[in-house]
């Protein structure tokens, strides 16, 4: 074959495309890093293998102390009435005091949610009831020589997750697998970005998993389990922001999950939470906001904020749930406040993350591979956590 014959200064253009090497960067640039942070620090925390699809946990709290009256009352009524449900909180002989008149009762009889009280306990007379107060059962005042106290046992509560399956997956001709390529070859560099990707689902799973369980799925009829992330599970301490997020927002909502669990709370947050937070102007304990490169359970934190309950709680922010929507109360305008010492991951036994190679059907001339996983969560304590959402700004 005859090449093309060229004259004068020979520039890039007269050489075969196919003779001039690329000028190729062996690393590959990542559009979105590693940031599967709650992955991580559940992964580092303590962890127990499952041996059921679903799995069970026990929670039990102290018995109640406060009950509030239905009506209005006169100081000389002898009678209150509860609201509905809450007689089975008193019992005879117990003392309780009302916390915006401070009088003190003591109860004679309960029956269903009507109690029968002496007024006027202690040195703060007897004053009238308004509806709605509120009283702390402080504590039964027994006579001497009294018979033995009727008994009263608060039920545990069942909590539960079932687990999930997760299969990310990849496969190439072997010739793919064969060719030279920038950057490394197949099926290698996809294996490292599959990894990446599996983690993420388990990231978006602790979140915002949803818990189900159907007996039969076509096509195989067979069951699947869907497991619940932390939304599922917190009811008690979930604040709608519905604007702009302030510090009296943020302080009202925090201080009600800080209130139960253990210290040792973690805050994720998007970056639009995370914005509005760095630029508050506050004085005395609450107007810390300390950008740190400290870690907590393996993981970068951004920044601490004190607490309401005088210690400080790491920030952790979710670089990715900036892609979220904020405006209808899309992921982007979310923070969740988790006591991780209530969280624990759990993995079916022999089931836990693995790299399957040599997937493909045999005598098939590909390579197939995935990572195979079925975990759970669980979540104890909804109410040690917290969600707070739809800030716009």
């Amino acid at each position: 074959m005859t090449g093309t014959i060229n004259t004068g200064n020979i520039g890039t253009e007269e050489f075969l495309p196919d003779e001039r090497m690329i000028d190729m960067d062996e690393n590959i640039k990542k559009v979105s890093p590693d940031d599967t942070q709650f992955t991580t620090m559940s992964s580092r925390l303590s962890s127990r293998s499952a041996i059921r699809e679903k799995v069970n946990w026990l929670e039990e709290d102290d018995f109640p102390r406060i009950v509030t009256n239905v009506g209005a009352q006169i100081a000389t009524d002898t009678t209150l009435t509860l609201q509905a449900g809450q007689g089975v909180v008193v019992a005879a002989n117990d003392i309780l005091r009302n916390m915006r008149s401070g009088e003190a009762v003591r109860v004679v009889s309960v029956a269903v949610d009507v109690v029968t009280v002496a007024r006027g306990i202690g040195n703060i007379p007897a004053a009238a009831v308004n509806a709605a107060d509120v009283w702390l059962d402080v504590a039964d005042a027994q006579p001497q020589g009294s018979d033995f106290p009727t008994p009263r046992y608060l039920a545990r509560v069942l909590g539960f997750n079932y687990t999930e399956i997760t299969r990310t997956t990849w496969a190439f001709t072997n010739t793919a697998t064969s060719i030279g390529l920038y950057g490394g070859r197949e099926p290698a560099k996809e294996a490292v970005r599959q990894a990446r990707i599996h983690k993420r689902k388990w990231e978006a799973i602790g979140f915002f998993g949803a818990r189900s369980f159907s007996a039969a799925v076509p096509p195989e009829n067979e069951p699947r389990g869907t497991a619940g992330g932390a939304i599922e599970f917190i009811q008690t301490y979930k604040t709608d922001a519905n604007g702009v997020l302030t510090p009296d927002v943020f302080d009202s909502w925090i201080m009600g999950p800080m209130q139960w669990g253990s210290e040792d709370k973690v805050f994720f947050c998007s970056p639009l939470v995370a914005s509005a937070m760095s630029k508050w102007n506050r004085s005395g304990m609450g107007s810390q906001w300390e950008p740190t490169p400290d870690d907590v359970h393996g993981v970068k934190v951004n920044a601490f904020i004190s607490g309401a309950y005088g210690y400080r709680v790491p920030v952790v922010v979710k670089k990715e749930w900036g892609q979220f929507p904020t405006a209808n109360k899309g992921y982007g305008s979310y923070g969740f406040l988790l006591d991780m010492s209530l969280i624990e991951r759990r993995p079916l036994q022999d089931r836990d993350t693995k790299l399957l190679t040599e997937e493909q059907p045999k005598g098939k001339d590909t390579y197939a591979a995935e990572y195979i996983c079925e975990a759970t969560y669980e979540f104890a304590i909804e109410k040690a956590h917290g969600i707070l959402y739809g800030v716009t700004g």
